[in-house]
Order: C-alpha cells, then structure tokens, then sequence
C-alpha cells in the first residue's frame, strides 16, 4: 500500500515532467526518501535482532513446543523481511547516490559543451582576424617592397645626375678656360695690332723731320 513519501514523489515526478524546472526539487526528495527508506529498514533489521521470543509456558509442553517452533518461524520471517528492506534500502541508496553523480556529470558535460562553443566561437574569430591581419600584413610588405624599389631608383637616377652634373662642371670649366684663353689671345693679338698701327702712324712724321 503506498505512503505519503510514494504520493509525494508521484506528484512530484509529474510535476517534473510537465515543468523540468523542479528537477533539483525532485531528485532532492528522492534521495531524501531513499534515506528514510534505508533508516527505516535498518531499524528494522534492529528490532528483529533485538526481539526476544516469549517464554514458554510450563503446562504443556508440546503446545510449548508448537508455540516456540511458531515464534522462531515468525522471528526467522520478520529478520528474512526486514534483511529484504535493508538491502532495498541500501539498493535505494545506491541508487540515488548514482543519479547524484550522473546528474553532476551531465551538469559537467553540459558546461563542458558550452565552453567548447564558445571556445570554438573565439577560436574562429581569432581564425578570422588573424587570416585578415595576414593579408594586410602581405599587402604592407608588397607596399614596402616597392617603395623600396621606388627609393633606389630615385637614389639610382639622383647618383646619375650627379655624376652628369659633374662631367657637364667639368666641361663648363674647360670651356670657360679655353674662353678665356681665347679672349687673352685676342686681346694680346689686338694690343699688338694697335701697337703696331700707333708705330706705322708716328713714324712718316718722324722720318720728315730728318
């Protein structure tokens, strides 16, 4: 005949099974039922143990006889029926204990996989940022590459026009030189003319006087 703890526990599991958020609430009844379960039997197992069967009435002795074989018959079934609840009790025990360790495991597991999708989520972002960073990173090498490239060729065309600039310094000096030279030249040939002329014309005078 079911108790109160067996109604409770119906109720209760149809709770669970139209709202699963008792499901703390009802595995905690359990076990708690499982314990008193588990008490009682022991209790009982107790008191069969303890039990002393009635003494034995000194008329007759063979209705005493009958008597004791009937009293150790009904203890022998009381120790086998509360042995059969102790060991139920404790297979309720058991059992709750494990439904509390699954319950932890699925509740690991749980967290577990809600670490692993959000792990997978930062790993892919990372995943994401990290191919773009590399393609900037390509593209500012490729930048620099041919900035450097551009440099050595301003550097390159800079050392040719130098190097022109001085051959054409050069011919500017020499041709300044031979200028002058020149210049030199025909001024000296141009103060010999005029010398020359001054003499040819102060000379007739001169040779009339004589």
């Amino acid at each position: 005949m079911p108790d109160w703890r067996t109604d409770y526990l119906t109720s209760l599991q149809e709770a669970e099974r139209n709202s699963p958020v008792n499901k703390d609430l009802v595995d905690a009844c359990s076990q708690l039922a499982d314990r008193i379960a588990a008490l009682e039997a022991e209790k009982a197992v107790w008191e069969a143990s303890t039990r002393q069967p009635p003494p034995p009435p000194s008329e007759k002795a063979s209705s005493g006889k009958a008597t004791n074989a009937a009293t150790d018959a009904a203890g022998s079934s009381d120790a086998s029926a509360a042995q059969i609840k102790l060991e139920l009790a404790e297979a309720l025990r058991s059992k709750g204990q494990l439904q509390s360790r699954l319950k932890a495991a699925e509740d690991e597991l749980q967290k577990l996989r809600s670490k692993s999708k959000v792990d997978a989520k930062r790993i892919s972002d990372l995943t994401i940022e990290r191919n773009a960073l590399t393609a900037k990173l390509k593209d500012r090498n490729s930048e620099l590459t041919g900035k450097n490239k551009m440099l050595k060729d301003i550097q390159d065309d800079n050392l040719t026009l130098n190097i022109q600039l001085d051959v054409t310094e050069q011919k500017a000096a020499k041709v300044a030189a031979e200028n002058k030279e020149l210049v030199d030249r025909w001024m000296k040939r141009m103060r010999h003319e005029a010398d020359a002329m001054n003499l040819e014309n102060e000379s007739p005078p001169n040779r009339s006087r004589r």
